[in-house]
């Protein structure tokens, strides 16, 4: 899963901010998020849960968790 949160950081780089959070040692935001099990991938909208897929996911899936909330107009330069 680490390499496909790379390729997210690289290839949405512009439009989205990639963190990687250490489950074990930020329970209590584990807690807030609802993630039950890791990994885990949330997409937040401010301070709101878009989207979230918990356990192993394809690049493919992953791809398409995005693009679903991830505005396709949004300027690259």
């Amino acid at each position: 899963m680490a390499s496909l949160v790379a390729w997210v950081h690289v290839t949405e780089k512009h439009r989205l901010r990639v963190l990687e959070v250490d489950a074990d040692a930020n329970e209590s935001l584990m807690k807030a998020l609802h993630v039950d099990s890791v990994p885990a991938l949330v997409l937040l909208g401010g301070s709101r849960v878009l989207a979230r897929h918990e356990g192993r996911a394809t690049g493919r899936q992953i791809e398409q968790l995005i693009r679903s909330h991830v505005d396709e107009d949004i300027d690259e330069s």
